[in-house]
């Protein structure tokens, strides 16, 4: 299959480093490619590198479209309340705000920001402020760029996981959900309303027995901290992360509005990588998130410095080979379409070359089955024809001299004759014989009689024609 864009997401997790590739054409997107690197950080970057490189070159990604995830506990998440005045230099005054979080010089944050809701009857504004340290992303962005790795954009991990979750979906009006993201000693819980994350939060997994309590524990946490009340109706729970499919059979029977992410992502997931997706769901949503003009949530800590500006000219090549693909796809159809034309006129030629030698052979036809019929009422007439005087005429040339008949009868091709003779026996065979006669066979008892000496007889037999 050709595809015409490709994505990467990179999710830092852990001691691992998580990469999921989505490539695409015009649908929504393929589920490719995914690896583990374990360790990453606690092996030489040369070795690193070198098994990042393998990745992409055997399974001919590009490097070009990477985007890069953080985990939770790197991000400083804020929540905004502004008046609608500001939202004209709204840029300016998250600025200031991100300033009043820096205690030092040295303390500095890179930061984004998005809007997520114009309240125009309140006259509020409500914004979602991300910052992460200067310094834990300039160590990071230095080390992936010494094994190879140059991303396009920076973002939480967690945000990834909620753009493929909301990823061209309908029913998020007025609705909350709580998207669970389970790693292995660790559990994040970010509440998703009206398409917007408000509310996010990472605790550690504990000691405790199983999965239930915590899930519903920090479920209820984030339902109280986004005033869910009591009319308010929590849609789902959705789980993701590596082991999400554990707590989904702890949690499945007491939560059945509970399941797991990979039944609700808008993405094409090949047979052979569905026992990957919910461990690769938010790189899923970072490489996503890096496809799409417009993800339901864009954020990039990447500072504008170190940004790739990637010029709508970088599409032009895979717009001119998507047309390509469509002129030859079209040629192809006019290809068909014309050699049918030609055949079509090829077999019309051939069709009119012939009708003079089909009509002829058609005339043919009709003066043979007229002289058919003109045989077949000559043999009728002849058929018909009195036999009686050959007949006789046969009987006087076989017939020997001591013979004599008494009666001769002829009726629908059956001769009766009777007589007299010296020797009866010698007749059967000599009638035989005769080319006019067939089946003859005597008729009734042969004897003497006494007056004239001879044998009396009488013989049946056929016409043979």
């Amino acid at each position: 299959m050709i595809y015409l864009k490709t994505s990467v997401g990179i999710e830092l997790r852990g001691d691992d480093m998580l990469i999921s590739s989505l490539q695409g054409n015009f649908s929504g997107g393929v589920f490719t490619r995914f690896t583990r690197i374990p360790g990453y950080r606690l092996r030489s970057p040369e070795e690193v590198r070198q098994e990042i490189n393998q990745f992409f070159r055997s399974n001919g990604l590009s490097k070009d479209n990477i985007v890069l995830g953080i985990p939770r506990k790197d991000i400083v998440l804020r929540y905004l309340d502004l008046p609608s005045e500001v939202q004209d230099n709204l840029k300016q005054v998250v600025q200031y705000q991100v300033q009043s979080f820096e205690p030092t010089e040295e303390d500095r944050f890179y930061h984004d920001y998005t809007l997520l809701q114009n309240g125009a009857a309140t006259k509020r504004l409500s914004v979602m402020l991300v910052m992460v340290r200067k310094a834990t992303l300039d160590d990071l962005l230095q080390f992936l760029l010494a094994v190879g790795i140059r991303p396009v954009a920076v973002t939480g991990s967690s945000i990834g996981l909620a753009n493929i979750f909301m990823k061209k979906r309908k029913d998020l009006k007025g609705k909350t959900f709580i998207l669970g993201d389970l790693g292995m000693s660790s559990l994040e819980v970010m509440a998703v309303r009206d398409g917007s994350i408000v509310y996010s939060r990472e605790v550690p997994a504990g000691d405790s027995a199983g999965w239930k309590d915590l899930i519903v524990r920090e479920a209820d946490e984030a339902a109280s901290k986004i005033r869910l009340g009591p009319e308010g109706v929590l849609e789902k729970i959705v789980l993701a992360g590596e082991a999400s499919e554990t707590a989904y059979q702890e949690i499945r029977e007491d939560f059945p509005d509970c399941e797991l992410v990979q039944s609700c992502i808008g993405v094409e997931i090949p047979r052979e990588n569905k026992y990957l997706v919910q461990q690769a769901a938010s790189g899923l949503g970072l490489a996503y998130t890096g496809m799409v003009r417009r993800p339901p949530v864009k954020l990039n800590l990447l500072p504008p410095e170190r940004r790739i500006r990637q010029s709508r000219w970088a599409y032009v090549p895979a717009a001119i080979l998507g047309l390509i693909i469509l002129a030859l796809l079209g040629a192809l159809g006019f290809h068909r379409m014309a050699q049918n034309q030609a055949l079509i006129g090829k077999l019309d030629r051939e069709l009119s070359a012939l009708k003079t030698p089909v009509e002829r052979v058609q005339a043919y036809r009709r003066e043979s089955e007229d002289l058919e019929k003109r045989a077949k009422s000559i043999e009728e007439l002849l058929s018909k024809k009195d036999m009686n005087l050959e007949v006789l005429k046969e009987l006087t040339t076989i017939l020997p001299a001591d013979t004599y008949l008494t009666t001769y009868r002829y009726q629908d091709g059956n001769i009766s004759i009777g007589g007299r003779s010296g020797s009866v026996s010698d007749l059967l065979p000599k009638l035989e014989k005769s080319p006019l006669l067939k089946d003859v066979v005597t008729k009734g008892t042969v004897y003497r009689d006494n007056q004239s000496g001879k044998e009396v007889f009488n013989f049946e037999a056929k016409l043979e024609r």
